[in-house]
């Protein structure tokens, strides 16, 4: 069984601070976690995306497909 990311101050900060603008895959990067981890921890958190990142041409879900992440085109 893996063990769970332990966030510190530092990196709940900068998700705060990144989540409602940022692709949860490239936060990921960010952390060094899964994009399902961030996304589990900025809901625990109330963080919410910003309205102008729904009305960018892509939705921010990602699939990994042949060893890279594509993104849904809307």
């Amino acid at each position: 069984m893996t063990k769970a990311k332990e966030w510190t101050k530092e990196e709940l900060a900068k998700l705060r601070e990144l989540y409602p603008t940022t692709p949860a895959c490239d936060l990921a990067d960010v952390f060094k976690c899964s994009s399902s981890v961030v996304s589990y921890q900025a809901r625990l958190l109330g963080l919410k995306k910003d309205p102008s990142f729904r009305t960018q041409n892509y939705i921010g879900r990602y699939t990994l497909r042949r060893g890279k992440y594509n993104i849904y085109k809307r």
